[in-house]
């Protein structure tokens, strides 16, 4: 692995219709402290056909010390844009690779936080904490955020996009030539790429001091949003397990557990129902526990046969 004390890096983020949250992103990035060796520029992948951050990306431009490029990727998905992003990686020779997403305001060390724990745990990939900044607390019914408690070089089996730097080891054709599977189009695009990584050998470390922010609008912690969220993951995780087990076995698995957690799901509704008729102050909290299994039941079964909701065709935010 190429140790990062001398490293070309693409910061690269991916787009589509937060225009307003995109350019907050692009000034935090353009204010990254860079160590001796480290050089850096920004590359803004559009998921639309319409170019509606390209005047954004242009305003950034004219003052920020880091470059900035932009492309366009017009198929709607995410799996597409992070497609683009790795072959904008490659053809543009980027030795390391920071993703970060458009919702996400990065600290001034971020990059260097993520280098320097590369550095000093020989890994090829480390992932960092995103702290929240809800606009809207969550309903108490949400499981609450809380920040992983491992300690700093912790191995981990896989990572996600929206605060993680690699290796281009990962993505070059002479190396482990990885790229986002196209089927995940609901989540789990880059938890599938990670865990492929971790089983090509691929250290994943924890950096805690890798720390970016992100805005939660109070649209994506409505009651409806969280519940179709969770829908929407419970039929990636049946994609994922199709991939790995083979179509009729994972049929089979999820089929049993989609129609086990319908059963679960609405037994517990009624209750929840009864509770809430009879004014228990409880019945409100079981009510949407009841939601959330149903939902997961859906997305299994979902899953199973081949429907795709479409959660990341709402936009959250500006």
């Amino acid at each position: 692995m190429m140790q990062p004390e001398a490293a070309f890096v693409g910061i690269l983020v991916c787009t589509a219709r937060r225009p307003e949250m995109l350019r907050a992103c692009l000034i935090a990035l353009s204010r990254q402290s860079l160590a001796a060796g480290i050089t850096a520029e920004i590359c803004v992948i559009e998921n639309d056909a319409e170019p509606l951050s390209r005047q954004v990306v242009e305003d950034m431009r004219a003052v920020s010390p880091l470059a900035i490029q932009y492309v366009q990727e017009p198929r709607r998905g995410i799996p597409f844009a992070r497609n683009r992003s790795l072959a904008e990686a490659l053809s543009r020779g980027y030795d390391w690779i920071a993703l970060i997403d458009d919702d996400e305001i990065a600290e001034p060390d971020w990059l260097m936080q993520h280098l320097a724990t590369a550095r000093k745990h020989a890994a090829d990939v480390t992932y960092g904490w995103v702290r929240k900044n809800f606009e809207v607390e969550p309903p108490a019914w949400w499981p609450p955020e809380v920040m992983r408690p491992d300690p700093e070089g912790t191995v981990l089996p896989r990572a996600s996009t929206n605060n993680v730097a690699f290796s281009a080891r990962l993505i070059r054709p002479g190396g482990s030539n990885l790229s986002y599977n196209p089927v995940f189009l609901n989540g789990y695009e880059d938890l599938d790429f990670f865990e492929r990584a971790h089983a090509k050998g691929h250290r994943i470390v924890w950096a805690p001091l890798a720390v970016v922010t992100e805005d939660v609008p109070a649209s994506r912690v409505a009651p409806d949003r969280l519940i179709a969220l969770v829908r929407a993951s419970a039929e990636a995780h049946v994609q994922a397990d199709i991939l790995k087990m083979g179509y009729a076995r994972a049929a089979l698995k999820y089929l049993l557990k989609g129609l086990r957690r319908l059963v679960g799901g609405a037994i517990l509704l009624a209750l929840a129902v009864l509770q809430q008729r009879l004014g228990i102050a409880r019945g409100e909290n079981r009510y949407y526990k009841a939601r959330l299994r149903l939902a997961r039941a859906s997305g299994n079964l979902q899953g199973v046969f081949g429907h795709r909701p479409d959660y990341y065709g709402t936009i959250d935010g500006r």
